[in-house]
């Protein structure tokens, strides 16, 4: 088992229900509209009906699809390439089995990573989340490295828990299961911000990517907060807008791309 140790992006004892937290949070969310997280999840659901929608039954469509499928899971193109050359001889079997439902999906996510053992354990997971997230974004949650990376103990679930404690496992399994419990906090932390409006909630297509779309947001105020990024005004404009840093962590263009 890793050592417990505090995300780089929290103080110590800090969670969703420390007062001090939820002020600076609202104070830097006001950075993010709540356009701009129906927008991200409208992205995120075009991309769904577009990329996703049959994958799980057709998996012929990947020999055409991969590689937009490696730009979705992941946030940078060095790892979208490294899973593209991963998979070049056109065998997809590992990806067929990860959608069999004979057994758990923590049970199906660990196999998958642990046949993967070429690539980095993180971008293993954030491949196989990614394919079960988009394909069924009501079932399946994201574990991406920027949501919580268990090599340096890092990313925004930490903030959530309030420490690494519940984010730890003996088995990759049940730390997928615990990654899950810890994403469905963001809900109600979310809901605190002002952000989950009803056009969000409400519309069928977009509520199931919302979760993501606010995380992804979140993750990108606490990353601009814990770098000495804001530096000067001249050098701050310099930075992608908060959005579009969110549609980047989530595998999407930015803005008017």
């Amino acid at each position: 088992m890793l050592p417990q140790r505090q995300s780089h992006i929290i103080k110590q004892k800090t969670g969703p229900d420390d007062p001090e937290l939820q002020a600076n949070l609202q104070d830097a969310l006001a950075q993010v509209s709540p356009e701009d997280v129906i927008a991200i999840a409208d992205e995120l659901a075009e991309r769904h009906a577009r990329l996703f929608l049959n994958l799980q039954s057709d998996s012929a469509s990947l020999t055409s699809s991969f590689a937009d499928i490696a730009s979705a899971v992941t946030h940078t193109k060095a790892n979208a390439r490294t899973l593209v050359n991963y998979f070049a001889q056109g065998d997809y079997k590992l990806i067929v089995e990860l959608f069999d439902d004979e057994l758990p999906v923590p049970v199906r996510v660990a196999a998958f990573v642990e046949k993967l053992d070429a690539l980095d354990t993180r971008l293993a997971l954030e491949l196989a989340t990614g394919l079960l997230h988009n394909t069924s974004p009501k079932e399946h949650w994201l574990w991406t490295r920027w949501l919580w990376d268990p090599t340096v103990g890092t990313g925004i679930l930490p903030l959530l828990a309030g420490s690494t404690h519940n984010l730890l496992a003996d088995n990759l399994a049940d730390d997928y299961a615990r990654v899950g419990a810890v994403t469905a906090m963001g809900v109600k932390f979310g809901e605190g911000t002002g952000l989950f409006v009803d056009e969000l909630t409400s519309d069928a297509k977009r509520a199931p990517f919302a979760n993501s779309a606010f995380l992804a947001c979140a993750y990108g105020v606490y990353m601009y907060g814990s770098t000495s990024w804001r530096l000067s005004r001249d050098f701050n404009e310099l930075l992608p807008s908060l959005p579009n840093m969110a549609r980047r962590l989530l595998g999407l263009k930015k803005s008017g791309a």
